[in-house]
């Protein structure tokens, strides 16, 4: 029987994962040993957030990314970004090492060790959908095949623990490897599509409403034929931004109730028939509240059923919908002229007038946005980001945690070298895990980082009011990036950042433009809210 460790990673490699991403520590040190051996890498980062931020970018273009931690102290700190992962249906994998099971005793504390030895692995399960420790070397890779395939199944993290003295333990093989996912009953998937297709028929008005599950389920060439096929118009869930084509004639903007695109909302609201796909159902999507879609006019196909209205279709995966309803039937309907985008217009800043949010995004629409993976932070980042077109397109916007960007870029340059991150931060999620440029100029990956400083928490701000604890104070991001092995520049005018972002485009090793903003400015999707946000204060 071959070592535990070198089986674990023979099949992760099998999954398609090249490398993995951690933070070395005492109860890991023989898996990493072990990794080395096998002839895969560890991507070390400066942190372990940063660790969960980069495996889960990674994940969300491979479909499966792996996290190599140590136990308690390091364990512990990867639960934001795995919660995240959760949150955001995004599959992936964390594995730590753990006490040796010899020695262990009620008795002694171990170092690292919160309440017992089961501790951490019950944290995780909060946040996870499926866990192991692999304490018996005859089940190991059986519980590791389980694992597996609840994270591939449900696009969710999952969490594996060995022991120290477990990982070159002779482990026997598994018995099955992660099976196929189950195909739906004929009789009842037929039945579905036969229904769907002919409410689509006979709909005046459908649109095409695309959520993560999309990209998750790697279905975006199917939805796109599946929209071409019938016409229909598209428009895109917050977190599922970039899951369909943007560049694609029947795209139409992101649907974030009425705070988002005036073009998606009307498309959502003139719509009789709304053929939901993959969409999380969350008050983002709706924005916050301000419109939401009738059940009665939705169809939706979740990753494993089919709701037609208040009809329920059980068991039919995602895949085999959206595939049986992109093929022309024999009553295919004309297809509708492609529909037009409406993005309004970023007003025309002065080129030598202070940078606005306006500006930026109106330099930004200049990019050449098909080079680039777009990775965006909380805030005004994120909201700068949905106004761009782009066919990649990553942020925290359902879970909304802070210091995903940086990172992020790290994990998705990994998972798509021949794609330049395009990273949007605030100064305030900088600060936490900006870190990571030093990781990205280690590793010689030339990426664009536009840090919006306008020395503020604005997002909060904006729910609240001005309050002394929402400033941040200033740092020189500039010298910070030269400090990491990066280099940059400021921008303080509109002329200045177009011409910061043409040097961003051919700079070796990451590049960050620092822009210059007034605390007062807001991005348009963010003076939106704000409106809505002071509406619901003053009671209206």
């Amino acid at each position: 029987m071959k070592p535990l460790a070198q089986q674990l990673f023979a099949r992760l490699r099998k999954a398609g994962v090249d490398c993995t991403f951690g933070i070395p520590g005492d109860f890991v040190l023989p898996l990493y040993a072990a990794q080395h051996a096998a002839g895969m890498r560890t991507i070390v980062c400066t942190h372990e957030p940063s660790v969960g931020f980069a495996a889960d970018a990674y994940a969300r273009l491979k479909g499966l990314g792996v996290a190599l931690t140590t136990f308690g102290a390091g364990g512990l700190n990867m639960v934001n970004p795995v919660a995240m992962a959760y949150a955001e249906h995004s599959p992936v994998l964390v594995i730590s090492g753990a006490p040796e099971i010899g020695g262990r005793s009620a008795e002694l504390q171990v170092h690292h060790m919160v309440k017992d030895y089961d501790s951490q692995r019950k944290v995780f399960a909060e946040v996870t959908v499926a866990t192991a420790c692999l304490d018996n070397a005859e089940t190991a890779l059986n519980e590791v095949e389980r694992v597996l395939e609840a994270v591939i199944a449900h696009k969710r993290p999952g969490y594996i623990e060995i022991p120290r003295d477990m990982t070159n333990a002779p482990a026997a093989p598994a018995a099955r490897q992660r099976s196929p996912a189950a195909a739906a009953h004929p009789e009842t998937l037929a039945e579905a599509v036969r229904e769907v297709r002919d409410l689509l028929g006979r709909a005046a008005h459908p649109v095409l409403y695309a959520g993560v599950g999309v990209r998750r389920n790697l279905l975006m060439v199917q939805t796109a034929r599946l929209a071409e096929t019938w016409g229909l118009p598209v428009v895109s869930s917050v977190l599922g931004k970039a899951s369909f084509p943007e560049s694609h004639p029947h795209y139409v903007g992101v649907f974030v109730g009425t705070v988002g695109s005036e073009a998606a909302r009307e498309a959502i609201e003139q719509a009789d028939l709304v053929l939901t796909v993959g969409v999380i159902n969350s008050d983002v999507n709706t924005g916050f509240g301000t419109f939401t879609i009738p059940h009665g006019k939705q169809i939706v196909i979740d990753e494993r059923d089919t709701r037609v209205f208040h009809h329920r279709y059980e068991h039919i995966p995602m895949a085999a919908m959206v595939t049986a309803l992109a093929e022309p039937g024999p009553a295919r309907p004309r297809p509708a002229p492609p529909a037009r985008k409406a993005a309004a217009p970023a007003k025309a800043p002065r080129p030598d007038g202070p940078l606005s949010t306006d500006g930026v995004i109106a330099a930004l629409r200049g990019v050449d946005q098909a080079r680039y993976s777009f990775l965006a932070d909380i805030g005004d980042a994120w909201f700068i980001g949905l106004e761009l077109e782009a066919d990649v397109f990553m942020a925290a916007g359902y879970y909304a945690t802070m210091g995903f960007a940086v990172p992020g870029g790290l994990g998705a340059a990994v998972a798509e070298p021949g794609r330049r991150p395009f990273i949007i931060v605030g100064d305030g999620a900088f600060q936490m895990t900006g870190n990571e440029l030093a990781t990205l100029a280690r590793m010689g990956i030339d990426a664009t980082v536009l840090l919006l400083n306008n020395a503020n928490y604005k997002m909060l701000e904006v729910m609240d009011q001005p309050r002394e604890y929402y400033h941040l104070e200033p740092w020189d991001y500039v010298g910070v990036a030269r400090a990491l092995g990066g280099n940059g520049e400021r921008a303080a005018t509109a002329a200045e950042l177009r011409a910061a972002l043409a040097r961003a485009e051919s700079a070796k090793g990451p590049y960050l433009i620092e822009a210059l903003l007034d605390p007062h400015d807001h991005a348009p999707i963010m003076r939106h809210l704000k409106e809505v946000v002071d509406a619901m204060k003053r009671g209206a």
